[in-house]
């Protein structure tokens, strides 16, 4: 319809066709109505094939949409979203989005097969393609690049694949040619025009200390400050819990509740207790009680919404919610009230989980160890100074229980791919100074198992109670991948048998522990695995 007909049906006086007109604009903008033609309007779900939702780009040029499942134009085409969950662009097709960018698509059929492919490639189908009609919403529309100028004219060279090349600079600037800056791109209405932009931002000459890291802030839109409403919210979060709240909970403020974190570590999440029993052990894992604080739609909620996690760099980490938080009063620091949700949980001596219950609690840390002291208590030295009396012995019989859930979960098909953890510091300023390899050790493995089994208690409670949830999944490999990897293997010298067994892939992996092609045989495996998702149902 044109907007005299709406204006028409809808009986609107012509004293607000202007306002009339600025609710359209917003709706095409919202993608909830389509403009294919100047002058006609067209409700997107009859348009049959459009979907809107969320572009990244990736490395070697071509982006992957991914539309929002939740957004009810999207539900209203019929269209697939689960079998849609995203959907490969073409370079040549992204049209002016930028990496990040909410779009508008067009799903293309895959053309007809021609006469000459190959017969391994019959029996898979081709994936549907997408062209972007319209850039919905920027992420941010800024992009990091080197500043160039040259007989008045002056550019900026970017690397970002969204782009392709370079971006004219339309108003002075301060920066030297050859240092790095932001621009804000204004008008691109045609990927075949050259972008146009303003510098915002001089960030410095390459190579200077944290002139990287702050350019990788800017390049991925990371959001470095907080909005004067969430900070608002945050200042009036009281510094300790409210006694009327610690009173409606069960108090585990008496029992000797630890963490064992990175000794570096800002916030600590997670905090565990035990104790053997004649039928195997006792353990609690709590975890700070975030959503006592964060109400759903309040500005926190949102802020964390839009930003998703934290964000860890190499000198800093950018919180998803206000440090007054995430390192004060949700941050199990030993020696004070803190609120928790907590997992209780008996296993047998062989490390099955037989029963678990969950609660509120109210904890008071006894004890902060970082992994290093937590090693050092396992490896026999005495515990730091001023620590109580039974933290060595719980600490030991932690070790003991999660070595034994270890040993099942490794009986039981679960694959030792740990992987090599680089830990780069830095110097006085800034510059990369050494990378040391991270060991992880009985300790870091401790706590690794207190949450999997933690996770597994919660994951078995939603299902059986039939509750929405989401779960983390990994799915069956492709056995042509898994084929490749069984060759990769057969050139080191190894007799790898059948890879669809896992203890035939466990038997390779231990072969191949401490050998010079140790890490080749866990990333060739690594390769040939589906990655970890998240799915609505417990595949």
């Amino acid at each position: 319809m044109t907007k005299s007909e709406i204006a028409r049906q809808l009986k609107i006086a012509p004293a607000a066709r202007v306002a009339l007109r600025t609710s359209l604009d917003a709706l095409v903008k919202e993608g909830i109505l389509s403009a294919p033609k100047k002058g006609l309007y067209v409700v997107r779900s009859q348009a049959g094939n459009k979907l809107s939702g969320t572009l990244k780009f990736h490395p070697k040029g071509h982006a992957m949409f991914f539309p929002d499942v939740t957004d009810e134009q999207n539900l209203a085409t019929g269209i697939d979203l689960v079998a849609n969950a995203r959907i490969q662009i073409n370079r040549r097709d992204a049209g002016t989005a930028l990496d990040g960018d909410r779009v508008l698509v067009s799903l293309r059929q895959p053309s007809p097969r021609r006469q000459f492919r190959i017969r391994s490639e019959m029996d898979e189908p081709e994936e549907v393609r997408g062209v972007v009609e319209k850039v919905l919403a920027r992420r941010s529309g800024r992009l990091v690049g080197v500043f160039r100028s040259k007989g008045g004219f002056s550019w900026v060279e970017t690397e970002d694949k969204a782009v392709e090349g370079r971006i004219e600079i339309i108003a002075d600037s301060t920066a030297e040619p050859g240092q790095l800056v932001v621009v804000d791109l204004g008008q691109w209405k045609d990927r075949y025009d050259t972008p146009r932009g303003r510098v915002i931002e001089v960030l410095g000459w390459p190579g200077d200390p944290g002139v990287d890291i702050i350019s990788v802030i800017h390049r991925f839109g990371l959001r470095t400050s907080f909005p004067e409403n969430v900070l608002a919210e945050a200042h009036a979060v009281p510094e300790e819990p409210e006694p009327a709240e610690i009173a409606r909970r069960k108090d585990w403020r008496d029992k000797l509740v630890i963490t064992i974190d990175p000794a570096d570590a800002k916030d600590h999440d997670d905090a565990i207790w035990l104790e053997k029993t004649s039928k195997g052990w006792t353990l609690a894992v709590h975890i700070a009680d975030v959503s006592h604080y964060i109400k759903p739609g309040k500005p926190m909620d949102k802020e964390a919404s839009e930003r998703g996690n934290s964000t860890y760099l190499v000198d800093r980490v950018l919180p998803m919610l206000p440090t007054e938080l995430s390192n004060g009063i949700c941050s199990l620091k030993p020696n004070v009230d803190r609120l928790t949700k907590c997992a209780l949980m008996e296993i047998s001596h062989d490390g099955r989980l037989e029963k678990a219950t969950f609660f509120d609690a109210v904890i008071h840390s006894r004890a902060k160890l970082s992994y290093e002291q937590a090693q050092a208590i396992l490896d026999g030295k005495p515990a730091p100074e001023g620590s109580d009396p039974e933290l060595v012995p719980l600490v030991k019989e932690g070790w003991r229980l999660a070595s034994t859930m270890r040993q099942r979960r490794f009986a039981q098909g679960a694959l030792d791919l740990e992987m090599p953890e680089i830990k780069v510091r830095l110097d006085d300023q800034g510059r990369a100074a050494s990378a040391e390899p991270v060991i992880h050790t009985e300790s870091h493995q401790l706590i690794e198992e207190c949450m999997l089994i933690a996770n597994e208690a919660v994951a078995k409670v939603l299902r059986e109670r039939q509750k929405p949830s989401i779960f983390r999944i990994h799915e069956d490999p492709d056995p042509s991948r898994l084929l490749d990897y069984t060759e990769t293997a057969k050139l080191h010298g190894y007799k790898p048998g059948d890879h669809t067994k896992r203890d035939h892939i466990q038997k390779l992996l231990d072969s191949a522990k401490g050998t010079p092609e140790e890490h080749v045989i866990k990333l060739g495996l690594h390769k040939s695995l589906k990655r970890a998702a998240y799915a609505a149902d417990p595949l």
